[in-house]
């Protein structure tokens, strides 16, 4: 995901200094001159790129939106089973997160700031909501509100990626603990 920017110049070095900020310190703790700074511009120069802080964060909490839900598509399209593809969401999101930190982590404390702001074709949780609708019909997942159970399937896969940098020493390694979440959801849904 930090390639989704690599080929973008001086824009790419501000982007990614602003990623990494929000993702350090959170959204509303970073300012335009601390970016400006860690990209190594000045302020004015950044301005040419964006209008401000919101524009930058938008701008890459789309990119890595429409990313992970390019993943999540292929996943869907797979002829396996409804509950073997949620697994496999699981998977790629830790394989994701363990790869791309900064990018994760930003994107999970930012969907409050800017879910309204993304394109619905955008928003992975379509995909997910569609995913087990599929299992309900097929009856592999048990009939339930499929937002009930889209939350529960979400929160309980992302919660721990929100929780990991404050607790990793009392999780288990990344590894055993996308194992265990993945297992947790196959008991989940039978």
């Amino acid at each position: 995901m930090q390639q989704l920017f690599s080929d973008y110049g001086k824009k790419g070095d501000i982007l990614k200094a602003s990623l990494n900020l929000f993702a350090e310190k959170g959204y509303d703790a970073v300012s335009v001159r601390d970016i400006a700074k860690v990209a190594g511009v000045s302020e004015a120069a950044l301005y040419k790129h964006f209008k401000g802080k919101e524009e930058m964060a938008l701008y890459i909490f789309k990119a890595i939106i429409s990313d992970y839900t390019g993943r999540l598509r292929l996943i869907a399209s797979r002829t396996e089973g409804a509950v073997v593809k949620l697994c496999r969401i699981v998977e790629i999101t830790y394989d994701l997160y363990r790869e791309y930190p900064s990018e994760i982590r930003f994107a999970l404390l930012s969907q409050y700031y800017f879910w309204d702001l993304v394109e619905e074709e955008l928003k992975p949780h379509f995909i997910m909501r569609k995913i087990l609708e599929e299992g309900m019909e097929t009856g592999e997942i048990p009939r339930q509100e499929v937002y009930f159970w889209l939350t529960v399937y979400t929160g309980l896969m992302l919660q721990p990626l929100n929780q990991y940098p404050y607790f990793y020493d009392v999780l288990p390694e990344f590894d055993a603990l996308k194992e265990k979440i993945c297992s947790l959801v196959r008991k989940l849904f039978t």
